[in-house]
């Protein structure tokens, strides 16, 4: 009987803690939306709003100082971070979506350069907590990141800036994805969706 009600507490508690993780999120989305303030900055000197021949001109350039090459598939932009950002070498592979010829969202893929199936300590959870810890260094004010949890599915991190989104995830068994948004232009395209409906 004790141990039932402790198993009965325990789901409790979680399940709580589940919606309050969503429900501060919106909360904040919806108060940091209100501010009208702007944070465009993404990363390595990208932003929102920058055109796409302005993009490209720029990964050139970076290409050229050996800081960017070509990523996974030829359709994504490859930085390998190897100067001790993660705990083991990695690569990050991004690439952007663009509205009105603008960057809007920032995808990002995150991987170990030694992953493989057989190296558990190398799995996306590791590296998932490696990637968050970055992220709080590298994205220090502000909002701190809410863990987001929903049944049967991983915990996600999100931090809203203004208009800026970040969420970090396990994407699969190696590979963390991070995306960041321009939530006022996700909500443009939102709004013309509906109306073309």
């Amino acid at each position: 009987m004790a141990k039932c009600f402790l198993y009965l507490f325990i789901i409790v508690i979680v399940c709580s803690c589940q919606q309050q993780g969503a429900k501060q999120y919106e909360k904040l989305e919806k108060k940091e939306l209100a501010s009208s303030r702007r944070v465009d900055s993404i990363f390595f000197g990208l932003y929102f709003g920058m055109k796409s021949k302005q993009f490209f001109s720029y990964c050139w350039q970076m290409s050229k100082k050996g800081i960017f090459t070509d990523g996974l598939n030829n359709q994504y932009v490859l930085h390998k971070l190897d100067n001790g950002e993660l705990k083991h070498e990695a690569s990050m592979n991004f690439y952007p979506d663009f509205f009105d010829d603008k960057i809007f969202r920032m995808r990002v893929l995150y991987q170990y350069s030694a992953w493989a199936p057989w190296n558990k300590g190398l799995y996306s959870d590791s590296l998932l907590n490696d990637v968050l810890q970055l992220y709080q260094k590298q994205y220090p004010g502000g909002n701190p990141f809410i863990a987001i949890s929903e049944k049967n599915r991983p915990t996600v991190y999100a931090k809203v800036d203004g208009n800026r989104r970040i969420t970090i995830g396990i994407l699969n068994d190696g590979t963390v994805k991070a995306i960041f948004t321009d939530l006022i232009v996700e909500q443009q395209i939102e709004k013309k969706d509906a109306d073309k409906k």
